[in-house]
């Protein structure tokens, strides 16, 4: 799974390549947390901090407030926050209090949870189980955003929240079991990829200037990182999402044609989820454009 890496403090940036050539099936592809993906020691820690941290707060900054979406305020609820809350504090004060530090001394945060989204790399959700187990969110902090619009699932159950993936199980129960497992056990760790014509971190549908297939800036791999942690007595989950961006150009060859063999297996439903071109479109794409790093750093931030 890792892209290939070197390794060292801040410089660190977390590799990751969940590609395989078969068909791809949108499904749960849950992993025990821990799971050595490449990475060593950095997949036992919940918050990646590395050298990119610097742009993806401006990028966090620059987000709108309504990315930002509380859950109906009742007493579940608020159990759920207080727990997730004390859980990144404490998950913080051990993995990174600098991050920590960072966030007590934001004047311009509104509160603990938002200096916490403004200081990390990682976007979150809080889920709790509700008495039926159909799961709402009681917060979801989502500023990179991969096509979806956070700011429209306020009170939706996680049914009502995954309906748009093409192959989620569409009954109650399955979804229920789901919930039950985010809740009760774990944590896991799971990774999805699509491509993207830019590098930007922040691709929330609505924005304006973003690049397209049809007038891109390249070609980049972009991989989601996704830990769900249980918040069992609060009968809730955290669920931590880290965005990377890779240009495609920094795929060994190997990795370039297991792409491409990817997206040539992929139904034609999951490619037009994810607003992907066909295999040729793509292959005519990469004949003519280079995906530039310094393009990357240029534009990921915006």
């Amino acid at each position: 799974m890792a892209l290939g890496n070197s390794r060292g403090g801040m410089s660190f940036k977390a590799r990751y390549f969940p590609i395989t050539a078969r068909p791809l099936r949108m499904s749960a592809g849950l992993n025990r947390f821990g799971t050595d993906f490449g990475q060593a020691e950095r997949d036992r820690e919940f918050f990646q901090v590395d050298g990119e941290r610097a742009r993806y707060l401006v990028a966090k900054r620059q987000a709108p407030a309504e990315r930002r979406v509380f859950g109906t305020d009742h007493a579940a609820s608020r159990r759920a926050r207080k727990a997730a809350l004390a859980w990144m504090r404490d998950t913080l004060g051990r993995e990174a209090p600098d991050v920590l530090v960072s966030a007590a001394h934001d004047r311009d945060a509104r509160d603990e949870f938002d200096a916490l989204a403004r200081s990390l790399q990682e976007d979150f959700c809080v889920l709790g189980a509700g008495e039926d187990y159909a799961g709402r969110a009681a917060l979801i902090d989502v500023r990179f955003p991969s096509g979806w619009r956070p700011e429209r699932l306020r009170d939706a159950s996680f049914l009502a929240t995954h309906a748009p993936v093409p192959g989620f199980p569409g009954d109650a129960q399955a979804a229920q079991s789901m919930v039950r497992a985010m809740v009760e056990r774990g944590p896991f760790v799971r990774f999805v990829w699509t491509l993207s014509p830019d590098a930007r971190l922040d691709r929330h549908p609505d924005l304006l200037g973003m690049a397209s297939w049809q007038r891109p800036e390249g070609v980049f791999l972009r991989v989601e990182r996704q830990v769900t942690v249980p918040l069992k007595a609060a009968d809730a989950s955290l669920f931590l999402i880290r965005v990377y961006v890779y240009p495609f150009s920094e795929l060994t060859s190997d990795q370039q044609a297991r792409t491409l063999a990817a997206l040539a297996a992929m139904p034609d439903e999951i490619r037009a989820y994810k607003h992907l071109p066909n295999p040729a479109e793509l292959a005519a794409l990469l004949a003519h454009t280079k995906s530039l790093p310094a393009q990357a750093a240029e534009h990921a931030g915006s």
